[in-house]
């Protein structure tokens, strides 16, 4: 129960979405102090100001509207259809699932996963979909704009082993000045890359003065923890549950 107006004022005033963004990804996703400024437009040029636009805003749009979105999502439809046709799913026969909820979760999570940032992360980071449902149910409880010592971190072990198992696939696969394989002749998936939007989305980040390689880790798992949560939320099989 917050009595101190200066503390309630504090976190009205904190509403606006550009300081609960810069705040979410410091407690949130573990973004490094000093790209945080970026984020806030505050002592920054025009250049990364642009850069941050352009992978916040612009790409979303470019890859994940119209005949982009159409693409990428039959990537995903391939993914699922292999996924399920492991799990000895047959088309015109009953399988019989002790617990919906928990495949559901499983089965939707990795095909996600794989959909943004290829079958390769899986093969680097085993642990993912586990290790991103207990972060996710960690960050249940927080609130932007609360002090921090009135918010939980029980988060920030799960994060921290996130951020371990991105960083060792962004190396591994996103490294070097040209990892981005982004021409129209190029295809719309990579295995190790993962799809265009991420790999374009990364590159402009890796080229962004004051982004480095724990700054991109974050952004990662913003997109990771923004679409995942997407899907389960307004997925039609979640509102039967």
């Amino acid at each position: 129960m917050l009595r101190d107006p200066t503390h309630i004022r504090n976190i009205v005033e904190q509403q606006d979405p550009k300081a609960i963004n810069t705040h979410r990804y410091e407690q949130i996703f573990g973004s490094p102090k000093t790209t945080l400024r970026i984020y806030a437009n505050k002592e920054v040029g025009p250049e990364e100001r642009k850069a941050v636009a352009y992978a916040h805003f612009t790409l979303p749009d470019k890859y994940l509207t119209g005949t982009s979105l159409a693409s990428i999502m039959d990537v995903y439809v391939s993914i699922l259809s292999r996924s399920l046709h492991d799990k000895m799913f047959q088309v015109g026969f009953w399988t019989q699932i002790e617990d919906f909820w928990s495949f559901f979760q499983q089965v939707m999570t990795r095909c996600t996963m794989e959909t943004l940032f290829g079958s390769a992360m899986y093969k680097d980071y085993p642990g993912l979909t586990k290790d991103y449902w207990k972060f996710n149910d960690d960050v249940e409880s927080f609130m932007p704009g609360m002090p921090r010592p009135l918010t939980p971190a029980a988060y920030e072990k799960s994060r921290d082993r996130l951020h371990r198992g991105i960083e060792r696939w962004l190396r591994k696969n996103h490294s070097g000045s040209e990892f981005a394989k982004i021409s129209e002749e190029d295809p719309v998936w990579d295995e190790h890359k993962g799809s265009k939007f991420i790999q374009e989305r990364d590159d402009v980040l890796a080229k962004t003065e004051g982004l480095d390689v724990k700054a991109r880790v974050a952004e990662i798992l913003s997109i990771m923890h923004g679409y995942v949560r997407l899907l389960a939320s307004d997925s039609p099989v979640n509102s039967l549950l």
